[in-house]
This record gives C-alpha cells, structure tokens and sequence, in this order.
C-alpha cells in the first residue's frame, strides 16, 4: 500500500510495495507500446494523406528540448525541392477535437480547421512521445523528423544529450 509521509524538512516521502512498483511500470511501458501501435496505425496514415491531399511531398520539423522544456523551432513545407509558403487553403479538417485554451486554462472543444503548421507540430509532439518520452527532460533531445510522402517514411534523426560526469589527473 503506498504510503505518504510528511517530513520534518517540509518534503513529502512516497513508500511503495514492491508489486506496486512493477505493476506500475508494466502500465507504463504498456501504454507507451500502444500509443507507439496507435501512432503508426492512425496518425502516420493520416499525415501522409493530409500532406499528399494538399500537394505537399515533404515536411520538415526541427525540435529541441532540454531542462524540462522542449518546441519545436523550425518547420518547413516542400513541393518538390522548393519550400513554400503557406496559405488560408493549407488548411486540415480534423473533425471534432479537444484543445488547450491558454487563456481560459482550460480543455475545449472545437469543430474548426487547424492550419497546417499547427497540425503537423501536433503529429510531431504525438510522435516524440510515443517514441521518445522525456525526450524535453533534463540535458535532452534534439533533431528532426522528415515526412517523406512519396516513400511514406517518417524519418527521424536526432541526437539524445546524456551527461558523462569523468576526473582527469594530469
């Protein structure tokens, strides 16, 4: 049973079994596995018809993410080799859906078509979750994901920042 234990220097203690340790764990790893399965089943289906639809043949999404905090800083559009801008029929009808209002500091619900940038940051941040959870915590990730539409091939590159603490004496 987990327990809660308030200590003398204002901190909190969390005290779990051992079952419920591991059940939690297999949750989690569990729910990772199905979002990675939901994403490739429904989500890359739909981006590459979305861009395909709208004549786009790649798109680019640079990211970043460090210190708990992660953007995305670049995305580009591509017909062919040439990057182009994007217009009000660059639009994608995603039906019904819940978004966050920053201003309300609430979910809402809205029927209303997202630009195209806004949609293909949306499909990045679902990717880096599924496949790469905590990627914005502590020193990072960082990289790029290319919608490939003709190959149908999302590829990802990136770079995973990991800390090497070493003592030298010279």
């Amino acid at each position: 049973m987990t327990e809660f234990k308030n200590n003398e220097d204002g901190s909190i203690t969390i005290q779990t079994t051992e079952e419920e340790n591991r059940t939690w764990h297999e949750q989690y790893y569990a729910k990772k596995e199905q979002q990675k399965k939901d994403f490739e089943a429904l989500l890359k289906p739909e981006v590459m018809r979305v861009l395909k639809d709208l004549g786009i043949t790649k798109a680019y999404v640079n990211y970043s993410g460090s210190g708990d905090d992660g953007s995305i800083n670049e995305v580009e559009f591509y017909v062919g080799k040439n990057v182009i801008t994007l217009n009000d029929s660059h639009k994608v009808d995603r039906g019904e859906r819940k978004y966050y209002c920053y201003t309300d500091h609430k979910y809402k619900t809205t029927t209303e078509p997202m630009d195209l940038k806004d949609y293909i940051e949306d499909v990045t941040y679902d990717f880096l979750e599924a496949y790469h959870g905590g990627w914005e915590i502590n020193e990072g990730q960082h990289g790029g994901l290319y919608y490939k539409v003709s190959e149908n091939v999302i590829h990802h590159d990136y770079v995973e920042i990991i800390e090497n603490e070493r003592e030298e004496k010279i």
